[in-house]
């Protein structure tokens, strides 16, 4: 978390307004409540939300006319907004989301999509979605649903979208650029800079045909509903092929095959669990034991736990919180 800025505009009153925000700087138990409670952009919360790795965040944001636009470094986390969300919010834009390190996936209002670094995606808050992204930075330029509607028409088509280089490649050029001149330029260029975000967004959708517009196989579509289910339910049970074919309504031989790239769908919730039990070895304060941590995740035993963890991280549960307690006190310390 050390690209965000962290001071204000020394001449806040002639140059663009940059509001600043970071968890760094707060005891590491306390960062994710403190971020969920900011009344950004909303006082209630946009989505539901879990980390996946000890939280921590920091964010730039900027009101360009009638575009907003953040830069954000964010820990690993799912994200859900569901239907109940949005009926119960006012707060309803299109925002294109720009992965500049990272990835994204899920699924949007039924549409599985997987946004890898250098491409981009547009979210439509109007609908449901459900994603988890790894730890990322990220550019955002958020879009009020009624002007987004006005520049480029109907938005049904868009929820979802991923678009990835060299088509994204402009929007990167010109947010990167933007970030950095933001702290020198005058206030008035505001609104100039949202027109200038909001004509290459228009010139990104009709680049982007309807023939041409990714859509997602059947088969990459099922394989991201699966992985949607196995993160929902690990540390909920045991986990087999038969609930997850039930669950699904596919056969599970079908299931077999979505995982075949990926080195098998055992493979695959061994790597989530243990990914899990990283998370949760890594929350010092919270003394879960490893032997708890196994058992909720679906390991036989500690020990099993620990063989698994050490083939895959090259050291035990207890080296590896060791390891994390001694940072997390060097970070108090300075």
């Amino acid at each position: 978390m050390s690209a965000c800025r962290n001071e204000q505009n020394e001449a806040a009153a002639t140059t663009i307004p940059i509001d600043y925000y970071s968890t760094g700087g707060l005891p590491a138990e306390d960062r994710y409540r403190a971020w969920r409670m900011r009344n950004w952009p909303r006082e209630r919360a946009v989505y539901r939300t879990e980390p996946t790795e000890p939280f921590n965040t920091c964010w730039e944001a900027s009101q360009l006319g009638e575009v907003t636009f953040v830069y954000t470094e964010i820990t690993g986390q799912r994200w859900e907004r569901r239907k109940e969300d949005i009926r119960e919010s006012d707060f309803d834009p299109i925002i294109i989301n720009l992965m500049i390190e990272g990835l994204a996936q899920g699924d949007m209002n039924g549409q599985a999509f997987y946004e890898p670094a250098g491409s981009l995606h547009f979210h439509d808050l109007g609908l449901p979605s459900l994603h988890v992204s790894t730890a990322s930075k990220t550019y955002a330029v958020i879009i009020p649903r009624a002007v987004a509607h006005a520049r480029f028409g109907p938005l049904s088509a868009l929820h979802g979208l991923v678009v990835s280089p060299p088509k994204s490649d402009m929007l990167f050029a010109h947010a990167a650029q933007v970030r950095r001149s933001l702290p020198r330029l005058s206030a008035a260029l505001a609104p100039a800079l949202g027109r200038v975000f909001l004509d290459l967004i228009e010139i990104l959708v009709g680049d982007v045909a309807p023939g041409e517009t990714p859509r997602t196989s059947p088969e990459q579509a099922l394989l991201s509903r699966a992985k949607e289910e196995i993160e929902r339910r690990l540390g909920a049970g045991n986990i087999t092929a038969a609930n997850l074919s039930e669950v699904l309504g596919v056969p599970r031989a079908r299931l077999f095959a979505a995982f075949a790239e990926t080195g098998g769908l055992h493979a695959y919730i061994v790597s989530q669990r243990l990914e899990r039990a990283r998370t949760a070895i890594a929350e010092v304060d919270r003394g879960e034991t490893i032997g708890a941590i196994a058992h909720r995740l679906g390991f036989s035993d500690a020990s099993h736990l620990s063989r698994s963890f050490r083939t895959r991280f090259g050291m035990t549960p207890r080296e590896y919180r060791g390891l994390v307690g001694a940072q997390t006190a060097r970070d108090l310390a300075s």
